[in-house]
């Protein structure tokens, strides 16, 4: 059964009025992710990205800093898949900082839509104040069925703090879209609320992330 896209974009706009943030005793910004990813299918199993992001912050008037991420995936079959990443941190006065993250995926369909789960073992090498912090994260996205280039979807991620704290420190709420721009290219766009879990004052970010694909 596919869904009319207007359904979805309706659909998409309640839950995000749903998880809009609380502005009351919390600390709120507002950040743009702009990122062009290069994609290379080495064989029916193997894919290697490289993606530059740069971010902008303080209501989206700042330059933040800029990263580099390096990923390399492969599918084990039965809709399991392995993922490595680097991702590598250029910041203003800072040392280079650096996470690694190792990923094991999931993607099965309920009737003709597609859901997919994510454990991501996070790791900060601690060379910089980014983010000197591991975490486990676990992503659960639905992609709903739809007809046309339009594909979106719906992410929830929970951050679960090692280093001691073991508790969860962070959610992540991602509404989006995929949409075929043809010649091997995809345009992704997402709105990413990003909250603090137990901390006070709370520190909610907002997150408006683009992203154009190019398949080589």
């Amino acid at each position: 059964m596919y869904i009319r896209p207007s359904l979805v974009v309706i659909l998409l706009l309640i839950g995000a009025c749903l998880i809009a943030p609380q502005w009351v005793s919390a600390q709120t910004d507002n950040v743009n992710w702009s990122s062009f990813r290069l994609r290379k299918k080495i064989d029916d199993k193997l894919t290697f990205d490289i993606r530059p992001i740069i971010r902008f912050n303080n209501n989206i008037s700042s330059y933040q800093n800029v990263s580099i991420d390096l990923s390399i995936k492969r599918n084990i079959g039965d809709g399991w898949s392995v993922q490595f990443l680097s991702r590598t941190w250029f910041l203003p006065n800072s040392p280079l900082g650096q996470f690694l993250w190792a990923d094991v995926g999931h993607k099965t369909k309920i009737g003709a839509h597609g859901i997919s789960n994510r454990i991501r073992m996070h790791y900060s090498m601690n060379t910089n104040e980014i983010n000197p912090a591991d975490f486990i994260r676990w992503q659960t996205t639905i992609t709903p069925a739809v007809k046309g280039k339009i594909r979106p979807f719906l992410s929830i991620e929970p951050w679960f703090q090692l280093d001691g704290i073991n508790a969860f420190r962070r959610i992540r709420y991602e509404p989006g879209f995929n949409y075929d721009l043809g010649n091997n290219y995809n345009f992704t766009f997402m709105w990413r609320k990003q909250d603090s879990i137990s901390i006070d004052p709370a520190n909610i970010q907002n997150h408006i992330v683009i992203t154009v694909t190019k398949h080589i």
